[in-house]
């Protein structure tokens, strides 16, 4: 193992000081992202994210609070506010409740429009970072929000007009249609809304570090071992999920008739999230000879990246919320597979074959310098007798 500096695979710049002081040509780089220039179709991306994400939910809840007040005084004193799986009405309450309860609902899933926002002000203010972002994640919130909303307006007034002149929302007739269109709706105007904003990748200026490769003895091997180790985002993110999937599961066993399809789907879901909790406490990474290899701490899953198949190592700046929308065993909507548990420089390793790994790592520039090492020496020759058989991951 020897002492390493953050050097990449890609050559120097020239006209920058392998030590770290900035020459001519770096500190224009740096002038460059400062005045970062405003891409001509970010305007357009925006406006389009707040109509879908903002506007149109918001204008729902606005039709949809018009809609109940003007049918108020046709509905009965009691209206049904909860079906079962199979479109049975099993709860009652006065008309208020739905009136209030729809529009409400709206307005929350209106409201997480605004994590795109919070994307937007993370990204800049990591002091590595020039200029503005934009990627998959904020054309996917929006359409989600739009979902959501739909979902819920449509839900409401298919409910509410269903008991439109009746004596009592008890003689309501049972109708599989409660849920399921409602979801239809909802899925296709995701859909709709998702490609009604502009396919815009812009990648903010980010300062990444990197060097050349160690320069080693023929009989010399490079070596880093490093944990990743549970952070409180990620610890408060997969109780909240927790807490939402067990009380989701509660309230579907208290349910009579019991459903049990939707007995299952709940069920597998906590397990889900109770796996994905488990497995993410600590992952143990191992750079050698080898290459790149990520493990958790029960077995799997297993991340590796051969020696052989990288083509390019580089230590910078990682975002979780903006690039996976959320910390843990993360896959981007771009394709990246990301082990991501807070904010800050972490390793980015491109493959030639196969989905680039982003990996936060406390001493990433070392990470990187070891895997570069690696990346030479197994490319320059053939490759060792105890290479793993798995491939990557």
């Amino acid at each position: 193992m020897r002492d390493n500096l953050p050097i990449p695979l890609r050559p120097e710049t020239p006209g920058e000081d392998p030590a770290g002081a900035a020459g001519p040509e770096a500190m224009k780089r740096e002038q460059g992202q400062q005045q970062q220039p405003e891409h001509p179709e970010l305007p357009r991306a925006r406006t389009a994210a707040r109509i879908v994400g903002l506007y149109i939910p918001l204008g729902l809840v606005v039709v949809q609070l018009i809609v109940f007040l003007a049918w108020l005084p046709r509905l009965p004193d009691e209206v049904a506010v909860h079906w079962s799986g199979a479109g049975v009405p099993d709860g009652f309450a006065s008309p208020i409740v739905p009136l209030l309860m729809f529009p409400l609902g709206g307005l929350v899933m209106a409201s997480l429009f605004f994590l795109t926002k919070m994307m937007d002000l993370q990204a800049k203010a990591s002091p590595k970072r020039a200029g503005d972002a934009w990627g998959p994640m904020n054309r996917l919130v929006p359409a989600i929000v739009l979902s959501g909303s739909v979902l819920i307006f449509m839900l409401g007034i298919f409910t509410t007009w269903m008991q439109l002149d009746l004596a009592d929302g008890r003689d309501l007739e049972p109708n599989a249609w409660v849920s399921i269109l409602p979801t239809l709706v909802g899925t296709v105007a995701g859909g709709l809304g998702y490609l009604a904003q502009p396919k815009l990748r812009v990648s903010a200026a980010v300062d990444a570090d990197a060097g050349a490769p160690l320069e080693l003895a023929g009989s010399e091997r490079v070596a880093w071992l490093g944990v990743i180790g549970v952070t409180k985002p990620y610890l408060w993110t997969m109780v909240i999920a927790l807490v939402v999937v067990v009380a989701s599961f509660i309230f579907v066993l208290s349910l009579r008739p019991m459903n049990t399809v939707i007995i299952v789907v709940n069920g597998v879901l906590l397990a889900l999230v109770l796996v994905l909790t488990v497995v993410g406490v600590r992952f143990n990474v191992r750079i050698d000879e080898r290459g790149f290899e990520a493990r958790s701490f029960i077995g799997w899953p297993v991340l590796r990246a051969r020696a052989t198949n990288i083509a390019d190592v580089s230590v910078g700046e990682i975002n979780p919320f903006n690039e996976f929308g959320g910390w843990g065993l993360r896959l981007s909507v771009d394709g990246k597979i990301g082990v991501v548990m807070r904010t800050g420089e972490g390793l980015r390793i491109e493959r030639r074959r196969g989905r680039p790994l982003v990996i936060t790592l406390d001493d990433a520039d070392a990470a990187a310098s070891a895997l570069a090492t690696a990346a030479k020496q197994a490319q320059a020759e053939p490759p060792p007798a105890a290479a793993p058989t798995g491939g990557d991951t």
